[in-house]
Parts: C-alpha cells; structure tokens; sequence
C-alpha cells in the first residue's frame, strides 16, 4: 500500500524484506538463554535497577550466541532488489505501536550493513533480536505491565540503505501535530544526516522542529533550530558521526529552504494519512541531490496516543 502511494504523492518507499516474529521465536532457544532469561525475570522482581540492566546484557549475549539460520539470510540476499549492497536492518516488535504504549526508539537498528557479508548481516539481525532485552525497552514492558518474554516477539526488516554522504536529512512525521493535538496541522522533526539521531534519543540536542498548517498556503511554524553536536552520516566503512557545521547548514542559514523543505515532507504525511484514512507517524530521508529533492519514506504506522 506504501509504494502505491508512493507513485500517487510522488515520493519514494523502499522495497524490503521482513523477518517475521517466529524465525525469533524459533531460533532464540537453549539453557543459556533460558537462564539468563529466568535471571532478569527475577531482577525486575526485585526493583535494583543495576541488577536489571546487568541481567538484562546477559539475555542480550545469550541472544547473540543463537545462529540466524543460513536459509533466512541466503534468502535475505536474494530477496532485495537488484544491485543493492548496503542495508538498514530495522526492528519492529509486537509490544510496539500499541494502544497506549508507543515504545518507539526503544530498540536497535543497525544501519550500513552490508549484505553480502553473512556474518555482518547475521550480527545485526541478531542485535536487533537483542535489543528487544535493552535496559529501556524491559523497562518499558515492565512498567506497561507486560510481559517480558511470553508473547512478544522481534521481527527484522531489512531494506536497501536511502542514503547520500553529506546530503541527507532524515525526518519523523505526525500527520497531526501530537503535541498541540492540532489535527489540522503537521508536526516534523528533521536532523542532519541519518535517522537514529532522532529515533535513538541518545545524541544530546535537538532537532529542527515544525510545525506545517495542512490547509493552503501550509503556513510553516519554526518551533526550534537544530543543536545536535553530532550528525550520523553515510559512508563506504559503514555511519560516522560528524560533527555539525550550523554556520554552514542550509537548514539553519536558509529560512526559506528549511520551510519548503518541511512542506514537502508534509505534503508526503498528508498523502499518506488520506491512504491509511487514520492520523500517521512516519519516518524518512530527504536526499538532495543535483538533479532535484527525493524524499524517501522508510515506515508508516498509526499514530499511538495515550
């Protein structure tokens, strides 16, 4: 449905693969693993906060030590489109996205991966399986009242990498602005470079903020200029985290390219939100290029409101 309106509103989604829950399930087994699983159990029974995270590294390791078996990953070759080299090999968890409990940003994706190294490719679906055990994402389970293993299952998508060294601005976007519950307007938040700056809310700063009025002529909110120190950019050995030129960023130096910009994505958030006829969280890259902007829509779900 994502690439059908794509060719309506004129941006692109990627093709991919998923990796559903079950291979998980399935290969994610073994004493050390059910140790270490019973050991966090008890852990976050007993509310010592040190004692959580060290049991929950040991889940993690125990993850990594269970084998992707060679057919998924001969098929994960085989599957992507032709003449791709690079991938993104994303999460996306059954206790996400759920009426309530966002859980977003929670767990790993692992960026740059290439594809025709089987134990590269084994490594990252195996940190995304992990990360379903990352201090933050047990602790958001627990607190939800969920369980932390008994019905909840990792699944693996993996797409061609939406990249281009030093000219990529990755976005998330509400096609309602959640913070003002504002359902005529769009909420957007760009950083320079690749997209777990903002996803993985672990690099201290902020984004550029905006706020994109649905009606015409999209009156554009500036909200707040960027301040991440650091960007996350492409590059052949896999991401590198760049230090940021503000004086030098368009973004920040050109008011009226930062707006058109924001009024393009939220042109893409309101195609998307007509298709899906629901309010729609989003994520993607803008690619300027020489010969034009593409915007590249790498996921789409419901907004989760609590």
């Amino acid at each position: 449905k994502l690439e059908a309106l794509a060719a309506e509103g004129g941006f692109k989604a990627p093709k991919g693969l998923a990796v559903p829950f079950g291979v998980m399930r399935g290969c994610v087994t073994g004493a050390t693993f059910d140790a270490a699983l019973a050991a966090l159990q008890k852990a976050l029974a007993s509310g010592d906060p040190d004692l959580v995270e060290s049991r929950a590294e040991a889940v993690r390791n125990a993850v990594e030590r269970c084998s992707v078996p060679a057919l998924v990953l001969a098929a994960i070759q085989a599957g992507l489109p032709q003449g791709t080299v690079r991938v993104a090999v994303r999460s996306s968890a059954n206790s996400e996205d759920l009426e309530g409990v966002s859980g977003a940003g929670l767990h790993d994706s692992v960026l740059g991966v290439d594809v025709q190294d089987l134990a590269c490719l084994q490594r990252a679906v195996q940190q995304v399986w992990g990360s379903l055990f990352t201090l933050r994402a047990v602790q958001s389970r627990h607190a939800a009242g969920m369980p932390l293993y008994d019905g909840i299952a990792m699944g693996v998508l993996v797409q061609p990498m939406v990249s281009l060294l030093g000219r990529a601005y990755a976005f998330i976007a509400f096609s309602k602005d959640v913070v003002a519950g504002d359902s005529g307007a769009v909420y957007v938040e760009v950083c320079v470079g690749l997209g777990e700056t903002l996803a993985s809310a672990g690099e201290p700063g902020t984004p550029y903020r905006l706020v994109i009025r649905k009606e015409a002529p999209h009156d554009v909110k500036v909200l707040s200029l960027a301040s991440y120190s650091f960007g996350l950019q492409d590059a052949p050995g896999g991401p590198q985290h760049v230090r940021v030129d503000y004086s030098a960023e368009r973004l920040s130096t050109d008011l009226p390219f930062l707006k058109e910009v924001a009024k393009e994505i939220a042109a893409v958030a309101m195609c998307v939100e007509r298709g899906y006829g629901v309010p729609m969280d989003m994520e993607g890259v803008v690619l300027e290029e020489s010969m034009g902007r593409q915007i590249h829509l790498v996921q789409a779900r419901p907004i989760v409101e609590s």
